[in-house]
């Protein structure tokens, strides 16, 4: 670039930073042309204000539920709960309008769940659009939950929305399910929320994209909770790309993480970061044809497998980048008690440590599975080491130590080479 034409691009770029300095100074930002203004904050509407006491003992739910009607009345607008215990006896309904914030004062701002129906429900027609809820606690009290009753019920979908900091546990009255979205969960995060002892499912992704789950933890009731119902911490129902989690833990469930669903269609992306899937009857359980990425897998004391991608999957292309999968069976529980078990796809494996399994610590299942690679990998004090069917794969730079059997090679097509320990 010139000394000319540099000069008349810094001009330029002072030109436009003046802009936005003055716009921001009038109180707004510079619209392209195809833009359209964000609407005004909406009123807060302060449930102390409107009659709720917090007192643990008057029912609030009118009270709250007035405030959330004159939210719906003025479209949109910022419904705080003042630290305080709120009796809630019926569902607490949003009937429309977008751009909700719910919000507290953090842990001390909590929401008393009695009866057994959602506590926060946005209705068929009312999707949680631009909405927050923050902040606040949610125990469980009074009436058991059914698994199929979550505190949060979005059945209008979740768009553009955000769920921080919130805890949802129960406290003298098993919880049911945490959060639920149907229809469609797109750009919407849940940052640091805290669900104990769920007796359903923690998180229920519908379709959509862009969805990410930080931090936090979910924790189940019972891993076996009884005849026909099990518990699982995240649930990608089907159709949804793009979803994240990071650094959560996902502990004591029947399943931590389910990708799919028979019939159903496929997820896309699924990336997990620095997660934690401990104690449950399957980590993860993939049933469909979603790309799954991990790094720094822990996958770590579950009954059946830790992974397992099952036959259905057919499509499924799994990168695993390292971590560790360790100790299946550590509770003695019925089980297979295996590391990973691979039915259908393929997959990758690097930098894993994989020790400790009663069972195979990589048992590679199905004979269509192919075009698979094990690197860089160290296989310790399992059962068998490693199972491999399938063909066209490369099992290569592995160390073994202590596995009570070492490889058993049974595919097509591999090679099997400067592998140390055998």
């Amino acid at each position: 670039m010139t000394e000319k034409e540099n000069t008349s691009s810094r001009r330029r770029f002072l030109k436009g930073a003046a802009i936005a300095g003055a716009a921001v100074a009038a109180g707004g930002l510079p619209m392209q042309a195809d833009e359209t203004p964000m609407p005004p904050m909406g009123p807060t509407f302060n449930v102390r204000q409107l009659g709720a006491e917090g007192d643990g003992a008057t029912d609030d739910t009118a009270a709250v539920q007035a405030a959330i009607d004159a939210g719906v009345k003025a479209r949109g607008g910022h419904v705080y709960f003042p630290a305080g215990q709120y009796r809630i006896t019926k569902s607490l309904v949003f009937s429309g309008a977008d751009r909700f914030d719910v919000t507290g004062d953090g842990r001390t701002s909590i929401l008393l769940h009695e009866n057994n129906e959602p506590l926060l429900l946005w209705k068929e027609d009312a999707p949680c659009r631009e909405s927050t809820v923050r902040n606040m606690a949610f125990f469980s009290v009074k009436n058991k939950k059914s698994p199929d009753v979550a505190v949060i019920d979005c059945r209008g979908g979740t768009e553009r929305s955000f769920f921080s900091n919130l805890l949802l546990s129960s406290s003298g009255a098993g919880m049911g399910s945490g959060i639920f979205v149907e229809k469609v969960m797109d750009t919407t995060t849940l940052d640091h929320c805290v669900m104990w002892g769920i007796g359903g499912t923690g998180v229920k992704v519908a379709r959509g994209s862009e969805v990410r789950i930080f931090g936090g933890r979910i924790t189940g009731s019972n891993p076996y909770v009884g005849v026909g119902q099990t518990t699982t911490a995240v649930h990608l129902t089907g159709g949804n790309g793009g979803v994240h989690i990071v650094t959560t833990d996902l502990i004591g469930v029947h399943t931590g993480l389910r990708i799919g669903d028979p019939g159903a269609p496929s997820n896309r992306e699924v990336i997990i970061t620095h997660a934690t899937f401990d104690s449950s009857v399957y980590g993860i359980h993939q049933v469909d044809n979603s790309y799954l990425s991990i790094a720094g897998c822990w996958t770590a004391s579950s009954d059946e497998a830790q992974i397992l991608i099952d036959k259905d999957s057919h499509g499924a292309m799994v990168v695993i980048s390292g971590g560790t999968i360790f100790n299946g069976g550590a509770y003695g529980r019925k089980g297979s008690s295996n590391g990973m078990v691979v039915r259908a796809g393929s997959f990758v494996l690097s930098g894993l440590t994989i020790r400790n399994n009663k069972g195979t610590g990589l048992l590679v299942e199905g004979e269509s599975v192919r075009d698979y690679a094990v690197t860089g990998c160290r296989f310790a004090e399992n059962g068998t080491a490693a199972e491999l069917r399938g063909e066209n794969y490369a099992f290569t730079g592995n160390v073994f130590a202590r596995n009570k059997k070492g490889l058993v090679d049974l595919g097509k097509n591999g090679v099997v080479q400067a592998n140390a320990g055998l």
